[in-house]
């Protein structure tokens, strides 16, 4: 009789844990969970943070209520810093997206460091650099990049991690060209490539497939991508895009047998593309967070990127599917932000006062 009860309780216990009838629906069940974006209202990060926050709310249990609220402002930080000193008991998540250079050169005004949050789950992402192709003498193929002189690369400021990206991989081409980092948005930096302004710049997954490809794919052509390090600690080229060669296979196309690793500039590039590409939208709880709710927000991320009508409206709007990133591998990566080497951190410090001094 005693082996039986104590059966019939641990099979109750299980199916406290995972049935949605169970302790994990009574968490959640009649709360609502504010989600802080990053970024004002109608931008890439509020409109995939939205699509999240539709769908998501059905795949955790209790289904409760997910509000929406736009805290935009010094490149994001504004918005994590609030989510850094929310409450750590679930009722608050983040949709972001990160600037990690904020981190790995000290940004005064960071409360809270990105690799103490708890990472729910993060989305994929490669940056894609391009060029019109009538800049001097012509641009035919990606590799008449090197016959150009003096053309200009537009960008946001020169703290920003895609003006950054850009900034390393010409200097590690050796490129004549002119800096340009004084964009607000990207709309801006595309509408001045469409007028001829400037020549060259670079976009995220979204922004290319969404915006650039569809209103300039006449004017201007890829170069490469800068794709995330796979676990193996190669760069592949991404699963959204596999016909675009990435950085590493363009450089070996125009400097045969030379090595990239170890070059001081190669070195800062990746120790600021890695974190950022593997997870160029991360979605956030608090430092300390209950630990119930980390395990069923996880759990609900990995449930909706299997939902057929959150990929379709995902990939109706942004023009490709997500590559999720689990809770546990995105925090790994976070974690790696403390463990960034000083003399590559000075190296990033020296590029952006170049940058700012011509």
């Amino acid at each position: 009789m005693t082996r039986r009860i104590l059966l019939a309780a641990g099979i109750a216990a299980l199916a406290a844990t995972v049935l949605p009838g169970g302790a994990n629906a009574q968490f959640y069940k009649g709360k609502t969970i504010t989600m802080i974006v990053n970024y004002p209202a109608g931008g890439p990060t509020d409109i995939e943070g939205r699509i999240v926050a539709q769908h998501l709310q059905r795949h955790i249990p209790g289904n409760p209520t997910i509000v929406v609220r736009n805290v935009g402002g010094a490149g994001g930080l504004i918005g994590s810093n609030q989510l850094g000193e929310a409450t750590p008991n679930g009722d608050t998540i983040g949709f972001f997206t990160l600037a990690m250079n904020d981190q790995l050169l000290g940004n005064s005004a960071m409360r809270t460091r990105y690799s103490d949050f708890v990472l729910i789950a993060g989305v994929e992402s490669p940056l894609v650099v391009y060029m019109r192709k009538d800049t001097p003498p012509g641009v035919k193929v990606a590799t008449d990049l090197m016959k150009t002189k003096d053309f200009k690369a537009l960008s946001l400021n020169a703290q920003n991690t895609n003006t950054l990206n850009m900034a390393l991989s010409l200097e590690l081409l050796g490129v004549n060209y002119q800096a340009v980092p004084a964009y607000r948005g990207l709309k801006d930096v595309e509408t001045a490539i469409l007028q001829n302004i400037g020549q060259m710049a670079n976009s995220s997954l979204s922004g290319w497939q969404a915006s650039v490809e569809p209103t300039m794919g006449h004017l201007v052509i890829p170069l490469w991508q800068l794709a995330p390090r796979a676990r193996d600690g190669s760069y592949p080229r991404s699963k959204a895009l596999p016909k675009l060669q990435t950085f590493e296979e363009f450089y070996a196309s125009v400097f045969p047998g030379k090595r990239l690793a170890g070059q001081p500039a190669y070195e800062a590039l990746r120790a600021l593309a890695n974190p950022q590409l593997a997870m160029f939208r991360v979605a956030l709880m608090p430092p300390k967070a209950s630990d119930e709710a980390v395990a069923i927000l996880r759990s609900a991320f990995t449930e909706m990127w299997k939902d057929s009508k959150f990929l379709a409206d995902y990939s109706r709007i942004i023009k490709t599917e997500p590559i999720l990133v689990l809770g546990k591998d995105g925090q790994e990566i976070l974690a790696e932000l403390g463990q960034v080497r000083p003399e590559f951190k000075d190296y990033l410090r020296n590029t952006i006062s170049r940058m700012t001094s011509r």
